[in-house]
């Protein structure tokens, strides 16, 4: 429903629910979907359906974003809403690149809380 691409990367057993991918294209390459981003936002993974909803499947590191994966991108921002389990999901030096929008990212959430709760206030009184 945008003007740009939007590609979700995850492992194989981790599928999103078809009602949050969209028209959003998924592959299981995170490579792939790396090569040319402009922004890469970072999440953990637990599986979605049946006997296995919430649970790790996999503990394979190859998904960690790190200096390499990010040189794969346009110089792209990363972003992870945090907290964050650091060279587990991102490395270090991720992170704390210029190019990191975790600490504006975090910010905007105590914003985004506090008009929630206006919000709440304002309707129940």
């Amino acid at each position: 429903m945008t003007d740009y691409d939007f590609v979700i990367a995850n492992p194989e057993g981790y599928d999103l629910a078809p009602e949050f991918v969209g028209k959003a294209k998924v592959t299981h390459n995170q490579d792939e979907a790396l090569e040319g981003a402009d922004f890469v936002y970072a999440k953990n993974w637990s599986a979605y359906e049946g006997d296995n909803y919430g649970k790790v499947l996999n503990m394979d590191r190859n998904w960690t974003v790190s200096k390499e994966k990010m040189a794969l991108t346009n110089n792209a921002y990363f972003m992870h809403c945090l907290p964050v389990r650091r060279n587990m999901i991102v490395t270090d030096d991720v992170i704390e690149a210029p190019t990191s929008l975790v600490i504006p990212e975090a910010a905007n959430r105590v914003v985004s809380a506090q008009t929630v709760i206006k919000k709440l206030l304002q309707d129940n009184y």
